[in-house]
């Protein structure tokens, strides 16, 4: 790759097809970057180091201070944008493209946010009919003789690119339910008439029923819905409108597109479960289509389970959550491809599909859409569960993965999740103010785990599969809702074993399958364990996958019910059969098993040494520490311990990481404040530590030294083709 960036001995070839092929490389060769103080940046083919920051208010020039802060004293050269409000407007674009030409002049890329919620005003001008409602049903006990009021208030509902503005609220049915002798509920009668409604408003809808309405009644359901200006997730105009935008933004140069945390507005009670459904007539006519009755009725059902049979709540509820996962993905995939016909193949896809209010919030704002939403790189936010930060970190390709990261108990949460983070397999995406630019601990410390970016070509190696039953967790009604298999793996590593978390629905894409080697993979991670948990309501297909599993080089566990289909009615006994699985698994179960297999079961070499505690390990072979716990800016690595059948003997500062050939030579190095390393047939011993990435291409060494103007002496024996990585620190 030939980008203006300043890189004195070239970039690996090997790195550059690895990142074109992992979308991991995301930089396009721009003219509009130069290579201005850009000697202290990473090269343009390796994962970047990612700042979130804001273009600011349109027409302002604040940016070029807020700019010249970051590419002056600060190694960070790509940066997350928000954009202005209202991005369709003329004033909105020419802002940006000013801002990437003086980024670009100062050696840095930006992917900027251009949702469609940033254009909810223009949306709604040209699509008034096409808005996002929410329908509210509630139940209202009858106390006995006289006429009742029953009230419905509406309720905010915001996220980080605003408040979704309550544009009205209207009733939309009235239902009687008689008890039976029992006492209990029977089915729903719809009232015509026999009630008075006393107000319809953005704030509540109100109504009055006569005691002659509610006779022979035990209580009265009401059904009210209250629209909102953010566009419907449903509404056929939505992508077409998406598109528009990015094809308008085309021109800025900009080198990536955000979508951060897309779906239905946040809630932050149970959602559906508590009544509250997703409603316009999009919605229902998708419901229909997938083979469901009337929506609001249905909705009453899947709440209050009052209307038909357990099985056709059930199910009823099973054809909505996926419904929200399968659009929600729909519109995430296309902005992914668009994003890439407009800004090049190169451009990077940004942040995450992630929210964080699980379970309910998550599952009723995007259905766990996340495997689906497609990205560049695996990417989250906040505490996200590490299981699902590597498994996405598999399913989107590329050597890392990326969680964006607010400070909330400053310092202490920062420094912790920079080296939490590296020693999984990710990178921080900094959420944080530009005051922390002058954190000493934090920005060296940054600098020292962006050395690992230079020999990182493949993920952290989990060698244990935590599969959970996607329509079981959506389910509210089943006894699983929630369940992502995140207790399950997180106990695993605990205990020193590394587990993803992966949806069962990513055996139907076609990610999940056994490959010619006999072991389930997932991208490049090949698996010794399968857990498979609450497999119930699952298809066919999932059944199909596990027999085979069943009988492949990868060891099945099954935990959990399988008595039900997808349509809630009963499986046959038949059907719930899959020879050589292990019932019922525990966490330790699993564990066991793996120590008595071997105890590096997916490295290339085996070897029967116990790891270090907080060794890790890629799917190609490497093993690397990374160490902040003491010191944030980086603790003393004086350790002795193994990659592959070698023993490795290093000392550094806050990173190390080795690669060894089946023969015992040298495939790569990364460390910081490097002073000795003895491992197979290479040893070096360095007069002053120094940080450090050496990997070999075409049979010979090549390296990167940060913070120096010329390699040591006994560095310099090993190779004459050095990059000079210019370092920008805090003073």
């Amino acid at each position: 790759m030939t980008g203006k960036l300043r890189n004195l001995g070239g970039t690996s070839l090997l790195a550059v097809l690895l990142c074109a092929a992992n979308a991991a490389g995301t930089a396009r060769e721009n003219p509009g970057l130069s290579d201005h103080g850009a000697e202290h940046r990473l090269p343009l083919s390796l994962p970047p180091e990612i700042w979130a920051w804001s273009t600011g208010s349109s027409g302002s020039e604040r940016y070029i201070k807020s700019l010249d802060m970051i590419a002056d004293q600060s190694n960070f050269g790509f940066l997350t944008t928000k954009s202005p409000r209202e991005v369709t407007t003329p004033e909105a674009h020419a802002h940006v493209k000013r801002v990437v030409e003086y980024a670009h002049g100062r050696g840095i890329r930006l992917a900027v946010d251009l949702d469609v919620r940033r254009a909810r005003i223009a949306f709604q001008q040209q699509y008034p009919d096409q808005q996002q409602w929410m329908l509210r049903i509630r139940s209202f006990p009858l106390p006995g003789a006289g006429p009742i009021r029953a009230e419905i208030a509406s309720t905010k509902l915001h996220d980080h690119t605003g408040e979704q503005e309550l544009l009205g609220g209207r009733l939309v049915r009235v239902w009687r339910v008689a008890k039976t002798r029992k006492n209990l509920p029977s089915d729903l009668e719809e009232l015509k008439d026999g009630f008075r409604v006393v107000e319809e408003s953005k704030q509540r809808v109100v109504l009055e029923i006569s005691a002659g309405a509610s006779a022979g009644a035990g209580e009265l359901i009401v059904a009210a819905a209250f629209e909102y200006r953010t566009p419907d997730v449903f509404s056929p105009a939505l992508i077409p409108f998406q598109t528009k935008i990015l094809e308008q933004y085309s021109d800025t140069g900009m080198d990536g597109a955000m979508k951060d945390e897309w779906g239905f507005p946040p809630v932050y009670n149970h959602g559906a479960k508590d009544g509250d459904f997703w409603l316009s007539k999009n919605i229902a006519a998708a419901y229909a289509k997938a083979g469901g009755g009337e929506f609001v009725r249905d909705c009453a059902l899947m709440t209050l389970g009052i209307g038909g049979p357990r099985d056709q709540r059930l199910t009823a509820v099973n054809r909505y959550m996926r419904l929200i996962l399968t659009e929600n993905a729909r519109v995430e995939n296309s902005f992914y491809r668009d994003t890439k016909r407009f800004f090049g193949p190169g451009a990077f896809v940004v942040v995450h599909a992630t929210w964080g209010h699980l379970p309910y919030g998550d599952a009723f704002k995007n259905g766990y859409s996340w495997w689906q939403a497609t990205r560049d790189f695996g990417q989250t936010d906040e505490q996200w569960p590490l299981p699902i930060r590597t498994s996405l970190a598999k399913k989107m390709g590329g050597p890392v993965w990326y969680n964006q990261f607010h400070e909330r108990r400053y310092p202490e949460s920062i420094h912790w999740e920079i080296w939490r983070d590296a020693r999984a397999g990710g990178r921080v995406n900094f959420l944080s103010p530009q005051w922390l630019l002058q954190d000493k601990a934090a920005m060296r410390a940054e600098s020292r785990v962006r050395l690992l970016n230079y020999i990182s070509h493949a993920p952290l190696d989990c060698p244990v599969a935590v599969v959970f039953g996607h329509a079981a967790a959506l389910n509210w009604v089943g006894p699983h809702f929630g369940d992502l298999g995140v207790d399950f793996a997180d106990d695993l590593w605990a205990r020193g074993v590394r587990a993803d978390v992966i949806p069962s629905t990513e055996i139907q894409t076609g990610a999940l399958k056994i490959g010619p080697d006999g072991l389930v993979g997932f991208g490049v991670q090949k698996y010794q364990a399968l857990v498979f948990l609450n497999p119930e309501y699952e298809p066919d297909s999932t059944f199909d996958f596990l027999r085979d599993a069943g009988r492949s080089n990868t060891q099945l566990f099954i935990r959990g019910q399988r008595t039900l289909a997808f349509d809630g009615k009963p499986r046959s006994e038949a059907d719930m059969i899959v020879d050589s699985a292990g019932a019922d698994p525990t966490p330790s179960r699993v564990a066991q098993f793996l120590a008595k297999a071997h105890s590096a079961p997916m490295s290339p070499y085996r070897v029967e040494v116990a790891p270090l505690a907080d060794q890790s390990g890629l799917t190609d072979g490497t093993t690397f520490l990374a160490r902040g716990e003491r010191d944030p800016a980086g603790d003393p690595i004086d350790e002795t311990f193994y990659c592959g059948v070698y023993r490795v003997r290093a000392k550094a500062t806050g990173i190390f990481a080795i690669k060894l050939s089946k023969d015992g030579n040298l495939e790569s190095l990364a460390a910081s404040d490097l002073r000795f390393v003895e491992a197979g047939n290479f040893r070096l011993e360095l007069a002053e530590p120094v940080d450090v990435a050496l990997w070999r291409e075409n049979g010979r060494l090549r390296g990167v030294i940060q913070g120096a103007a010329k390699p040591p002496e006994e560095l310099a024996k090993l190779t004459s083709d050095w990059t000079f990585l210019q370092n920008v620190q805090p003073q």
